[in-house]
């Protein structure tokens, strides 16, 4: 059956379904310019999901949708506004696609909408902030105004080292599912304070939207999933790289908290402290690309104890320590050996199985989910160690970063060369 042609089947339904969710959710203080012309901006939309669905690619609607943004930012309307459009069709297209499709195809079309919806609202974002940081004289505002280069432009300005936190981080919500895209190409997804806030706000907001499960994933087309911990921001010295208020260790605590379901969706490689986030989500779903590595070793940077506690709640000992103790990637496969991964899949099917597992949790008790998380969470995190013991374990991690050993892991990492470690 032809996918496109099911929607295309539905359209009026879909239409009709999204103007009444969006009519039903407004607020008194907002101004919508009429149910006409509201149902004739949802029926262009449609139109751009649907030709996007037919070509296999979400390039189409990112040009149209940028210069959606521009009008609408001209004409004073909020960007949550706008983006509730997108939100209010992708619910009517999963409501319908669940009714009436099943299996691949059910798949199929959640991956399709998802990563089309995704990439409108993306554009809409990115040429949101582009256009609110007052940059009235640069290319890239008389670009947002241009029906063929506006997206290209907004992206390019958004994605830079300054930009702002939400530049690296993407959001999307599809059916109770909510969608966190790491897209810092920049910095290969290190994780530092502009990610952990992108990371941490979508959250917030996606449990606002009252999502039932979490995927968080890399860009499409990214070899690294993510860096890990962004070295530029560990100290160089005399003060403990890992402590409470250390933006990865604030991102651990937010993804275990969160009371429903993340899932970590990996393509590429995962290496240093991203390992401890991925261990942090309550599933990992891979593919053959994926490969796992945790590298504290290689910059004489003591782990702290929490972060292990974090690893003796997933791995047997054993593989704790040879991971650590050796700082060598473990590719896919033995991931799955050694329960790293849930599910290895193909890299065809890993958004589209992922996105169904998180789907299927996501009709779940949400309040039975939430405390079972939580005492997980409890049994596996809280360990009691004496005063002393802890005392003694922080003298020893204190002598560790104090040393020389661990600048010359920092100089080493930045000069792209093996480290002479000499124990002092």
């Amino acid at each position: 059956m032809d996918v496109s042609a099911v929607l295309a089947g539905a359209e009026d339904r879909v239409v009709d379904e999204a103007v009444a969710a969006l009519a039903e959710g407004d607020q008194p203080d907002q101004h919508w310019h009429g149910s006409e012309e509201r149902r004739r901006d949802v029926r262009q939309l449609f139109g751009l999901v649907l030709r996007c669905v037919r070509e296999g690619s979400a390039e189409s609607i990112i040009t149209p949708c940028a210069r959606i943004a521009a009008h609408c930012f001209a004409a004073g309307t909020d960007l949550a506004e706008v983006q509730g459009e997108f939100n209010a069709l992708a619910e009517a297209l999963w409501r319908h696609a669940d009714g009436s499709l099943t299996g691949e195809q059910r798949v199929q079309v959640l991956g399709l909408v998802n990563g089309v919806i995704g990439a409108g609202k993306d554009a809409l974002a990115r040429t949101y902030v582009t256009l609110a940081s007052g940059a009235s004289n640069r290319p890239v505002r008389q670009a947002a105004l241009q029906e063929e280069d506006c997206a290209p432009a907004a992206a390019a300005e958004g994605a830079g080292p300054d930009g702002p936190a939400d530049a690296v981080v993407q959001t999307a919500m599809v059916g109770q599912v909510g969608i966190i895209t790491l897209e810092d190409r920049h910095k290969r997804n290190a994780i530092g304070t502009r990610m952990v806030a992108g990371i941490v706000t979508a959250l917030g907001s996606l449990r606002a939207q009252d999502a039932r499960a979490i995927v968080l994933r890399a860009a499409p087309r990214m070899k690294v999933w993510s860096a890990g911990h962004d070295i530029d921001e560990l100290p160089r010295g005399r003060r403990d790289q890992l402590g409470y208020n250390d933006p990865l260790e604030e991102l651990l605590r937010a993804v275990r908290a969160f009371p429903a379901p993340v899932v970590a969706m990996v393509h590429g490689t995962v290496w240093g402290g991203a390992l401890d986030l991925v261990l942090s989500c309550d599933l990992v779903v891979a593919d053959e690309t994926a490969a796992f590595a945790i590298t504290p070793a290689n910059l004489g940077l003591p782990y702290n104890i929490t972060g292990l506690l974090h690893f003796l709640g997933r791995l047997p000992i054993n593989v704790i320590k040879e991971m650590f103790f050796t700082a060598a990637p473990v590719d896919a496969r033995t991931a799955r050996e050694w329960r790293i991964v849930n599910h290895l899949v193909p890299w065809d099917r890993l958004e589209s199985f992922t996105l169904e597992l998180a789907a299927t949790m996501a009709t779940k008790s949400p309040l039975a989910i939430a405390v079972i998380k939580e005492q997980l969470n409890v049994l596996s995190d809280y360990q009691p160690v004496a005063a002393q013991v802890f005392e003694r374990v922080q003298g020893l991690r204190r002598q560790a970063y104090d040393s020389s050993d661990y600048l010359e892991g920092l100089n080493a990492f930045a000069e792209k060369r093996p480290p002479m470690f000499r124990g002092t």
